[in-house]
């Protein structure tokens, strides 16, 4: 019996570590993942940036969205950590100033979250997607400049 109880202490203790380190992100599973890029019916311009605490790139995407965000009070912006959350990941996102609905990669396989999100992706990073408000959707990889975004989103 002690064996068994101390297991379950174990595992109790496991999963509270796992919640805290997810912070203030929203863990994807497979079903969940397909919804992210899920055609919207949104009636404004939104973003959902796939990005990695390591990536510079897609750090200097989030900047960017962080800027457009504070002239475009309607866009609307969701990230997604294309990693399982640590501690050191809401601190990398915080630094970039976006203010934006976090959404990580959760315990499952990441090949597999990742062909949830979008089949034709490769994972490359960052990852974009951009969504007009008016049902266009355009994905892209690499860093986009302002203009690009602007232009995609239709915002001025």
């Amino acid at each position: 019996m002690k064996p068994t109880l101390a297991a379950l202490l174990l595992a109790l203790a496991t999963s509270a570590g796992a919640a805290t380190d997810a912070g203030s992100f929203t863990l994807l599973d497979r079903h969940a993942a397909k919804a992210v890029t899920a055609p919207r019916s949104d009636a404004r311009p939104t973003v959902v940036a796939l990005w990695a605490s390591d990536c510079a790139y897609c750090k200097q995407n989030l900047r960017t969205l962080a800027g457009l965000a504070k002239a475009n009070p309607q866009l609307r912006i969701v990230t997604v950590a294309a990693e399982l959350p640590t501690a050191d990941t809401q601190p990398a996102i915080d630094k970039t100033g976006v203010k934006s609905e976090r959404l990580a990669y959760g315990d499952d396989v990441p090949e597999a979250l990742a062909y949830a999100i979008d089949p034709n992706w490769r994972g490359e990073l960052p990852r974009t997607y951009l969504f007009d408000g008016k049902g266009g959707i355009q994905a892209r990889s690499g860093v986009i400049d302002a203009a690009g975004f602007k232009a995609a989103l239709g915002l001025k």
